[in-house]
């Protein structure tokens, strides 16, 4: 009874935690570098033969643990010859698609699928700064011990409101009890974040940022050769006006990367290709001071 009465509370703390967003179709296309998924050419997989369960007493020990509370749930019987066709499998009313690529594929496996939300003073709360953009959901991609996967996997997040700025996919490290962004691409016409990992599984959620950096240390790196940038910030599109505080020198650079990364250069604001950087300072200096500004939001991913 006292189980249950926990439960309970947990389930109505968290009630007012996701708002409804209407779900739409989106796609995945070819994962190879350079390329951004086609939004407009995938067919679905349905889950009719998913057994969907709402909050019980019968929760896994691991779950109670993270302070979560597991919503609904789905499992898949994934045949690989299926899976060459271009069968993809998608739940909780559009808002989780999950992809394997057929090249990736060589044997049958199983897929589970859950939604999850937060229980009072979860370990899994957001970061300082940070909010919710989504439900959280777990993948379990399961097969015989002897199949390795050659390809990442691809997946879809929808955000729950209009705004796709400042949004980032982002995944539970358990071990460390910290949350963990993922290189992710926004399709802004869907309102969902794509990201893809060589998890098998995870616990995943966008996350929106409240603290945009736009003051900071700007590095280079050698990538593409052209006037494009790496930011933690903004979605791959974006277009940035990035001028070096020292000497008033400015350039309009395309975000097509995601970093630096904070946790390990908390001053580090852009990552500016080495190119781009060679207009608003000398490379031998590898740092230097900037602003950054946007200049053009990203456009739809699948145009």
């Amino acid at each position: 009874m006292k189980k249950s009465l926990i439960l309970l509370l947990i389930l109505a703390s968290v009630a007012g935690f996701i708002k409804p967003a209407m779900a739409a179709d989106s796609a995945f296309g070819d994962a190879g570098t350079g390329a951004v998924p086609d939004l407009d050419q995938i067919q679905f997989a349905t889950n009719d033969n998913a057994t969907l369960a709402l909050v019980s007493e019968v929760q896994s020990a691991a779950a109670l643990d993270l302070g979560i509370v597991e919503l609904n749930a789905a499992n898949y019987q994934i045949i690989k010859d299926e899976v060459k066709l271009g069968k993809k499998y998608r739940d909780f009313n559009n808002q989780f698609v999950f992809q394997i690529d057929k090249d990736t594929f060589a044997s049958d496996a199983t897929l589970g699928l859950k939604e999850l939300a937060l229980g009072p003073e979860s370990v899994m709360a957001a970061p300082d700064g940070f909010q919710f953009a989504s439900r959280i959901y777990e993948f379990n991609l399961t097969a015989p011990a002897d199949v390795k996967f050659n390809q990442p996997f691809w997946f879809s997040v929808k955000y729950l409101d209009d705004d796709y700025f400042h949004k980032t996919m982002y995944y539970f490290d358990e071990q460390n009890q910290k949350w963990v962004g993922l290189e992710s691409i926004i399709s802004n016409t869907v309102s969902k974040v794509i990201s893809k990992t060589n998890f098998t599984h995870a616990k995943v959620a966008i996350l929106d940022d409240l603290n945009i950096m736009s003051e900071g240390v700007a590095s280079w790196y050698k990538y593409k050769g052209c006037n494009c940038a790496a930011s933690p910030d903004y979605p791959k599109g974006t277009k940035l006006k990035v001028t070096n505080t020292d000497n008033g020198k400015s350039i309009v650079v395309k975000v097509n990367d995601w970093g630096p990364d904070r946790s390990v250069f908390p001053n580090r604001v852009i990552d500016l290709d080495a190119v781009a950087f060679k207009k608003i300072a000398p490379k031998s200096a590898g740092l230097c001071k900037v602003k950054v500004e946007l200049y053009q939001p990203a456009v739809a991913l699948n145009k």
